[in-house]
């Protein structure tokens, strides 16, 4: 495992796969600590739309995550319930010179909501990431720092690349291992953006390594670490 020239992802703010024993996800605690990680490069968190419109970081379990969350609450309520960190006090322990990656969750989630996010502090990179690439069309004339991330799908190999650039998507991210081709990464580049896998359905550390040094992937995900 060689990290020298990785551009690793602290996956829901984990910094490395034991730190998941330790810290619970999308917390400030341990983003600050992964914002302290030199090989960490961008720090990701889950976030959703609280009833009374704060945005807070959290994935949760299955059934917290396609039942439980689904009804909106107060976030006195949620923070109480599942120890939750708003937003805004996550973004304020970790330092500028990372680049932020918004997985969001809630689709209820605004343009104004975002933006508001980030009033004070400057980020390399805000990166917008959805399963819907619908929906991240609402997220167009952003600040520069703001880019998109197509989540990929099993349709990865139909999308029109060319047109997804020039909606402001910088990366392009493959779900099953068996959409890491040569192909496919090279058509990625040639498009102007940058190709991640996310690791999801790989069943060992062995086989997701393999795969990255066998293609030169850059991007990999502190899952594996």
């Amino acid at each position: 495992m060689k990290l020298a020239d990785k551009i690793v992802l602290a996956h829901k703010g984990f910094f490395n796969k034991e730190s998941e024993n330790f810290y619970r996800e999308n917390s400030k605690e341990v983003c600050e600590i992964s914002s302290k990680k030199n090989y960490i490069s961008i720090i990701e968190l889950d976030i959703r739309k609280s009833k009374d419109g704060v945005l807070y970081c959290y994935h949760g379990n299955s059934f917290e995550y396609y039942i439980g969350l689904e009804i909106p609450k107060n976030f006195g309520i949620l923070q109480e319930k599942y120890k939750v960190n708003s937003l805004a006090e996550v973004l304020d322990v970790i330092s500028e010179e990372k680049s932020i990656f918004l997985d969001i969750k809630d689709t209820r989630i605004t343009r104004e909501d975002i933006l508001k996010a980030f009033p004070k502090k400057k980020f390399k990179e805000v990166i917008l990431g959805n399963k819907s690439i619908s929906f991240l069309n609402r997220f167009n004339e952003m600040p520069r720092e703001f880019v998109k991330i197509f989540n990929g799908n099993i349709l990865c190999n139909f999308y029109d690349l060319k047109k997804l650039r020039e909606n402001n998507f910088r990366y392009f991210e493959v779900v099953f291992p068996f959409q890491v081709r040569k192909k496919l990464i090279e058509n990625v580049y040639r498009a102007g953006m940058e190709f991640r896998c996310t690791g999801l359905f790989f069943m060992s550390n062995t086989s997701y390594w393999k795969k990255i040094y066998k293609y030169g992937i850059k991007h990999v995900s502190s899952d594996f670490i």
